[in-house]
């Protein structure tokens, strides 16, 4: 046998051979290159989706670039560019049309939502492209993946602030001056300035909400609208004075002298149906041996132009006492005429109802009426009742919150009483307040959703 003719004949077997082994290698080595790239992409583009919803950015070149980033984290060997990712927005009026928003279409509760899908389809460049040695995959080869993120709104509020604008309210929060928020609230020297900054704040987030949603249900705009509403002895309409209580003998107006109108409250009635009591205009405006009521404030109804709403709310002075359900009671009644499935009654105080300090029982104080009206159920009637409304056939979600400050809440039963114990919470700082108040209004983040 002639070995040296059968090396030969091996060789020539071996070069004919070995571009069909290389080809083999390349094409094991790129699939799995490609197919893990390709798992990758579908990894980044849901990220990337959830990312862009939960940013709720209109901007599509804003959304692209966010969207990349995610992208390249999942396929660093991409040459990926932002014009390579698409995003399509719809809104949930878009997709379901009139079924937008109702229970049990596309979820059990028919949350409004806005949809992003992100789509992309890039080049990626071959280890070993195919050529006339061996064979392999294209130079460049596209490859892509798509997903969906719907960012779901907690259903938008209507909320009322009821501010206790009494005279303790012009006085400096003391135990507040050395706390770490007094840079972020600088310009604060009163409690209900504080107050007013706080509100302010909130408003420009339910603005920026607002701003970031622009859905609408059956062809209405669905925005989140805030209301004001100061009180001390009575809440306010410009310079006249009015009380939402129910009297024995009721007339269309009372005087300014409550140590008279106080005894004459049917506390039954009241708190039985808080948002059907009659509004008594109170005439003129408190003095009496040298003491005057120098407050200047009045009622804001539900808006969503929070603009005007901020400006107005900065001129606005507190004085004089304190009667806590007044300012309930209007604030029930406004909130019971809004649009909004979910009711939001916001309590900020810093003290107790006006009482006289050598007699609490004496009947013709609001400290007296206050825990009258509560023991009676005030707070859970104006709750049942806001939640046996309905709106665009949805039950209405109602809740109300104190949030106390400079005081010790347990010093007041009345307040105490009326929002339970789970819905009232002692505040230490005006940024404790506002992240409380942010909390109790915030809205739900998106989260990934597949499907059409």
């Amino acid at each position: 046998m002639n070995y040296s003719k059968q090396r030969g004949v091996a060789s020539i077997i071996f070069v004919l051979v070995f571009p069909l082994l290389f080809s083999v290698f390349a094409i094991a080595i790129e699939s799995t290159r490609y197919l893990q790239t390709h798992a990758r992409i579908g990894d980044g583009v849901e990220m990337a989706s959830l990312a862009v919803a939960a940013n709720a950015s209109t901007s599509t070149y804003e959304n692209q670039l966010l969207a990349k980033r995610f992208v390249d984290n999942y396929a660093p060997d991409g040459d990926i560019d932002p014009s390579d990712i698409q995003i399509e927005r719809k809104s949930c009026d878009e997709i379901y049309e009139e079924q937008c928003g109702e229970a049990g279409v596309y979820d059990r509760d028919g949350l409004i939502f806005t949809q992003y899908k992100v789509t992309l389809s890039s080049d990626f460049t071959s280890w070993f492209p195919e050529d006339g040695y061996h064979l392999g995959y294209d130079e460049t080869m596209t490859l892509g993946g798509d997903a969906t993120a719907r960012k779901y709104q907690g259903f938008t509020v209507d909320v009322a602030f009821v501010a206790d604008f009494s005279g303790s309210m012009a006085a400096r929060w003391i135990e507040n001056d050395n706390n770490d928020d007094n840079d972020e609230f600088a310009n604060v020297n009163a409690k209900y300035e504080g107050v007013i900054e706080v509100i302010k704040r909130v408003t420009e987030r339910l603005e920026d909400y607002n701003n970031s949603t622009e859905q609408e249900v059956g062809g209405e705009a669905l925005a989140n609208r805030a209301a004001f509403i100061g009180y001390n002895m009575y809440p306010h309409d410009d310079n006249s004075f009015y009380s939402n209580v129910a009297y024995y003998n009721n007339a269309a107006s009372r005087t300014w002298e409550w140590y008279y109108n106080i005894p004459n409250i049917n506390f039954a009635s009241t708190a039985s149906n808080p948002l059907t009591t009659p509004v008594t205009q109170i005439t003129g405006r408190y003095y009496y041996r040298g003491y005057s009521d120098d407050s200047y404030f009045r009622t804001l109804p539900l808006t969503d132009n929070f603009a005007t709403f901020r400006s107005t709310i900065d001129n606005f002075v507190p004085d004089y006492g304190t009667a806590s359900y007044e300012g309930i009671i209007e604030a029930a009644k406004i909130v019971s005429q809004g649009q909004n499935v979910r009711k939001l009654i916001i309590v900020l105080s810093d003290g107790v109802d006006s009482r006289n300090r050598n007699n609490p029982s004496d009947n013709r104080y609001p400290g007296y009426a206050a825990e009258q009206l509560y023991n009676r159920g005030l707070c859970e009637n104006i709750i049942t009742a806001l939640e046996n409304q309905t709106v665009n056939g949805r039950n209405v979600e109602a809740r109300l919150f104190v949030i106390g400050f400079d005081y010790n809440i347990d010093d007041n039963p009345g307040l105490k009483t009326c929002a339970g114990a789970e819905n009232i919470q002692s505040a230490s700082s005006y940024s404790d307040i506002y992240e409380t108040v942010l909390e109790l209004i915030s809205e739900e983040v998106g989260r990934l959703y597949f499907g059409s």
